[in-house]
């Protein structure tokens, strides 16, 4: 029985009257009539009793009239409490990406802080190159830190935040640890072996990344490592070779980690949320983001 059929049923049964009780509910009184025949045939008795002269309650009437204002009573003030804890509820804005490193970190985190409120929350889980985007899909975040390679995928808006270049790292006593500047062509010339990410999740990565060797003549055999593995080059003539940052990785002393100086083949590196999704915190959120790498990145 709909609720707004029972909080009739008990106005009813305080008027006794279907013209007062239909002016006071702002119904005709045909359609209260109409109610009430309802809510009678739903439950299988009579609960008034109507003749030309006057309305009553009957005996089952009047026990369900009585738990039913008690039904009503609770409905209100359970709506009353869930209503109050919805404005005190905090939201959890998840973000995910790549997101520990030196580059972007502080520029996350001075949008974060600019977020600091009771009601608000926001969580950073660095998971890497892997599919930021596919989370956001899946609803397991709100936002992506996440890596473009050609047009936007449907139903997502993106914001460009900056452009990543290429990159290597090498033991510090291989050819491209002291060449200046460092080209793509020198990668084709010196690296006998490459070293990248794990396959799974990052399939339009290494497209991206196999792409551009084949346009660079870059043609040394790749070894992807396993899920968890640390990337360090594989043989004393092996490279990492792909996205970069200033600080890409602490591979120790032995290691080299530069980027290439060419500015061609770059990483498009957006933060991305589901299109026409998100509450306030969201929205503010990926607007803070944006607002902070355009000024500082």
């Amino acid at each position: 029985m709909e609720l707004s059929h029972c909080e009739e049923i008990l106005v009813l049964a305080e008027q006794l009257s279907f013209s007062k009780a239909a002016n006071r509910l702002f119904i005709t009184q045909s359609a209260l009539s109409k109610h009430v025949a309802a809510a009678e045939r739903e439950v299988g008795f009579r609960i008034f009793e109507r003749s030309t002269s006057k309305v009553e309650l009957t005996e089952s009437g009047r026990a369900f009239v009585e738990g039913l204002r008690s039904t009503v009573s609770a409905y209100e003030v359970a709506l009353e409490e869930g209503m109050r804890r919805s404005q005190e509820a905090v939201e959890t804005v998840r973000v995910v990406g790549p997101l520990t490193n030196e580059r972007v970190l502080p520029l996350l985190t001075a949008a974060r802080a600019r977020m600091v409120s009771p009601k608000t929350e926001v969580s950073l889980t660095d998971i890497g190159l892997r599919d930021g985007l596919g989370m956001l899909a899946e609803r397991r975040a709100d936002l992506a830190v996440a890596f473009f390679y050609g047009d936007g995928r449907e139903g997502l808006r993106s914001e460009h935040l900056a452009f990543i270049p290429f990159g290597v790292a090498c033991c510090k006593d291989h050819p491209l640890a002291r060449k200046s500047p460092l080209t793509f062509r020198d990668v084709a010339a010196e690296a006998r072996h490459i070293t990248s990410y794990p396959l799974e999740h990052r399939s339009d990565y290494h497209d991206f990344v196999r792409r551009t060797c084949e346009r660079h003549g870059i043609h040394a055999p790749m070894r992807n490592v396993e899920e968890g593995s640390l990337i360090l080059p594989e043989l004393r003539d092996s490279v990492v070779f792909g996205v970069h940052y200033p600080g890409f990785a602490r591979l120790g002393d032995d290691i080299v980690s530069r980027p290439l100086d060419e500015g061609e083949d770059l990483f498009d590196l957006r933060i991305v949320r589901r299109e026409g999704e998100g509450g306030p915190a969201v929205l503010r959120l990926f607007d803070e983001i944006v607002s902070e790498f355009g000024g500082r990145a």
